[in-house]
């Protein structure tokens, strides 16, 4: 329970920044003016998150060759986890208050420093999760535990917008900064590393070879391959959230927090169903089912409008949930699938290499966010509020980007060689 809620307090902050960064740097006209350039934004998030990417694989590859009476893992979420909480809240407190080149160049300092900070926690957090779950399904439970405690943190960052309007921008940094310390923290007190998993001096892979080796595991490549795109789908939809709320469904910044309950509300009742699903048919069946439905749900964001029946909030919700339904168990299952990738690549090296493998995806992950940080900018120029001559379709065309990256997502992994229990299917593993 303790890591499931580690998980929660940086899904949290992360849902904060994914969800309202935007928003806040780059509001809607009628609301104030931009503090940053459209264009320069997107320059600048997207760069940091290159500098930072390019950092996680020497994290994941350091993380796993420390040698400490701590293990591997934790000295690591023990150096970072204040720092991480406090630029956050740096990330918050801009120069000015007007457009500025010096907001731009602090966004992106204060960007590459706390995303640091966030993969020197977030990957030793990550490469825990093979120690803690050994057996299939243990790990399914696992998954289940911490995708659910994780959607409860994206609630909680939903709260962000009724707390902006009672705190302001910098009183909601500081309030979730200070929930989150104690539980980032609470892993260090009660979880303990396998030990004999440490990798000798004389048996280290130089990192050439280990990424050589990890490249060569094909379950990783489709594993990577379709997660990249799953999370430029999800970081897409948590930066236009604020957008679709008030212009798609006509509610204050504040009612935003529905959208996320009712997403976050039927995930959770969806997360047995699939637990039970993947116990019954595989785990494999009930992803690719998910990326597909997903696909097919997305685009129908086109739908909302007042040319139906019903009220637009009405409309949005149920918008929501029907995505959220969908994408259960494309949201619930990739640990699972990350440990047995890891699995496999002992069997193929004798050494646990975990930290590599989720410093890698962490590295992915961010030029995903990075990447839909940068896009949607750009579709929101072709309307982004009811006040533009196009009204939002900026914002509508979110829904049908995102349905097109997950039936790649869902093409992709088609190929995943290990359809059930870790076995290969046919055509086996290089």
């Amino acid at each position: 329970m303790p890591y499931a809620l580690a998980g929660m307090a940086t899904s949290a902050i992360w849902s904060v920044l994914g969800g309202w960064l935007l928003y806040f740097y780059l509001p809607p006209e009628q609301e104030g003016g931009a503090l940053v350039p459209a264009a320069l934004f997107s320059a600048v998030t997207l760069a940091s998150r290159v500098l930072n990417a390019l950092l996680a694989p020497p994290i994941g590859y350091c993380s796993d060759h420390t040698r400490s009476r701590w293990g591997r893992r934790l000295p690591y979420l023990a150096a970072s986890s204040l720092p991480m909480l406090a630029l956050f809240v740096l990330l918050w407190t801009p120069p000015t208050t007007t457009p500025s080149l010096w907001n731009a160049l602090y966004l992106g300092g204060v960007l590459v420093l706390h995303n640091t900070a966030f993969s020197l926690f977030q990957i030793p957090y990550a490469a825990l999760l093979p120690e803690l779950a050994l057996t299939e399904r243990h790990r399914v439970r696992v998954s289940a535990w911490t995708a659910s405690l994780g959607l409860v943190g994206t609630v909680l960052g939903g709260l962000a917008g009724p707390a902006i309007g009672r705190f302001g921008y910098r009183g909601m940094a500081l309030v979730y900064a200070g929930a989150a310390l104690p539980l980032v923290t609470a892993p260090l007190a009660v979880l303990r590393e396998q030990p004999g998993r440490q990798i000798a001096p004389s048996a280290r892979l130089s990192p050439r070879q280990a990424i050589a080796t990890m490249l060569r595991n094909r379950a990783f490549g489709v594993l990577t391959l379709s997660g990249t795109l799953y999370w430029s789908v999800t970081a897409l939809l948590q930066g236009a959230m604020p957008f679709i709320a008030t212009e798609v469904c006509g509610l204050s910044v504040g009612d935003t927090l529905y959208l996320y309950v009712a997403a976050i509300a039927v995930s959770l009742a969806c997360y047995p169903g699939v637990t039970w699903l993947a116990g019954r048919v595989g785990k494999w069946r009930v992803f690719t089912g998910s990326l597909l439905a997903g696909a097919l749900v997305m685009p129908t964001l086109l739908l909302i409008g007042p040319r139906l029946p019903l009220p637009l909030l009405a409309q949005g919700l149920m918008w929501i949930a029907l995505q959220a339904a969908a994408l259960s168990g494309a949201t619930m299952l990739p640990p699972a699938f990350g440990a047995e990738v890891m699995d496999h690549d002992q069997t193929l090296t004798g050494q646990h290499r975990e930290g590599l493998y989720t410093a890698t995806w962490g590295l992915l992950d961010q030029l995903a966010n990075g990447a839909a940080s940068a896009l949607l900018p750009l579709l929101l120029l072709l309307g982004r509020s009811r006040f533009d001559p196009q009204g939002p379709l900026g914002v509508r065309l979110t829904g049908v980007a995102s349905g097109v990256l997950l039936l790649i997502a869902f093409l992709i992994f088609l190929r995943y060689p290990f359809r059930s229990a870790g076995r290969p299917a046919t055509g086996g593993q290089r």
